[in-house]
């Protein structure tokens, strides 16, 4: 149970370590709408733990392809509570907006951030080495220990 509880806990710092990445690659971008994208990293840095667990097991190639997925899952995430955040606040004048229309915009912007800007070629060996750095320090991933226990 310890090494179960040590691998989220890096989740979260390693979440906590991203936002502090997103801040310094978007700085046009911002404001009290992206701090929402920005306060939702750790638990951003869960999910993707918990998506790329199986993913300890895998060859190298797998692994790499992964990194790759939980990139994208994690974007898709921040965007969403970026967009989220964007929603519930008020325009001045009380002004009309479709919320949903406001949501897509914050996760294709993410994308974009992520993709057209040629940042996924940073950002990708980056998360491939963070799921290292996250398993390393954990020792054990929590599913690897087990299906090594079970045999």
């Amino acid at each position: 149970m310890a090494r179960k509880n040590r691998y989220f806990l890096l989740c979260v710092v390693s979440g906590l370590v991203w936002a502090v990445i997103a801040d310094q690659i978007a700085p046009s971008w911002r404001g009290s709408a992206f701090r929402g994208g920005l306060l939702s990293t750790p638990l951003v840095g869960v999910v993707a733990g918990l998506v790329y667990l199986p993913a300890y097991r895998f060859a190298v190639a797998g692994r790499v392809m992964m990194s790759l997925l939980t990139l994208y899952l994690s974007t898709l995430l921040f965007g969403l509570a970026w967009g989220v955040t964007d929603a519930l606040q008020e325009l001045p004048g009380q002004a009309m907006r479709n919320s949903v229309e406001v949501v897509y915009q914050a996760i294709a912007a993410s994308f974009y951030g992520v993709t057209m800007t040629g940042f996924v070629l940073l950002l990708w060996p980056l998360a491939f080495f963070n799921h290292w750095l996250v398993g390393r320090l954990a020792t054990t991933p929590p599913n690897v220990e087990l299906e090594q226990h079970e045999h």
